[in-house]
């Protein structure tokens, strides 16, 4: 594994460069992955979240690792963010018990296998502890995370579910919320430009649905690091084709060497 290569894009964008764009994989095989690395290969995004949630042999761990291999010979290079979305957040049914799924990040940990993980925020104490631990004693990059798919929370709040994430060990904190108004969309982004003044970690923020979308294309601005876009297919409600993001990106990022005469 090489995670300077997440490290050097994280620190492209802290510098002012545009937002990381990952795109999921929901296969439920090794055969329909390893297709829909190849389709996502081609569309060049910064990062690929293995959605590990839809996976039918979640519970074998050295599928899961030959698993990945695989899918990183096929990527050429571009790093893996591994997430078991909680059910309780909008994830899929697992057959895993809490203590299972925190033994297999471990393990991806320890086998330095991704570049990335995400664990919710949401989660006890001491489970969050052992993942810290291996995330941070391996190098791999740890995304805590919390989700709500009915509501946008008030700005205070959102802006202390950031705080909270850092003090748990993040590297990244991300918040991702259901608004129902354009207004609850703008109280994302408004919490996020807060919090980047308070935290010393990047921070990942995008509200869902239809009034959330336009955060997926200007969140950036506000001190969003990452954004998610359709590969092949959406994991979440919202999420914009990768094509169109890219466009939206490089025209808000782009730096306008142009001088204008008075």
């Amino acid at each position: 594994m090489d995670g300077n290569v997440f490290q050097h894009k994280l620190k492209t964008v802290q510098a002012g460069g545009q937002p990381m764009i990952c795109t999921p994989l929901i296969g439920q095989t090794k055969e329909e992955l390893l297709r829909e690395v190849e389709v996502l290969a081609e569309k060049k995004p910064d990062v690929i979240e293995w959605r590990a949630d839809f996976f039918t042999h979640l519970n074998d761990t050295e599928r899961v690792i030959e698993t990945l291999k695989c899918m990183k010979d096929k990527a050429h290079g571009i790093p893996f963010l591994f997430t078991i979305r909680s059910e309780k957040e909008g994830g899929e049914h697992i057959s895993l018990s809490e203590e299972d799924k925190v033994s297999l990040l471990v393990t991806l940990c320890e086998s330095q296998s991704v570049e990335a993980i995400d664990y919710e925020l949401m989660h006890d104490v001491k489970h969050m502890r052992q993942v810290s631990q291996a995330a941070k004693n391996s190098g791999v990059n740890l995304i805590v995370s919390y989700h709500d798919f009915h509501r946008t929370p008030e700005v205070d709040r959102l802006v202390q579910i950031f705080v909270n994430a850092e003090s748990v060990g993040a590297d990244i904190a991300k918040i991702a919320v259901m608004p129902h108004s354009y207004e609850d969309a703008l109280k994302l982004l408004v919490a996020t430009n807060e919090a980047q003044k308070q935290l010393t970690v990047p921070m990942i923020s995008m509200a869902m649905g239809e009034y959330g979308a336009f955060t997926r294309m200007v969140g950036g601005l506000f001190g969003s690091v990452m954004t998610f876009a359709v590969g092949k297919e959406s994991s979440a409600p919202g999420q914009v084709a990768i094509q169109d993001l890219n466009t939206v990106l490089s025209v808000l990022f782009s730096k306008n060497d142009c001088v204008v005469e008075s």
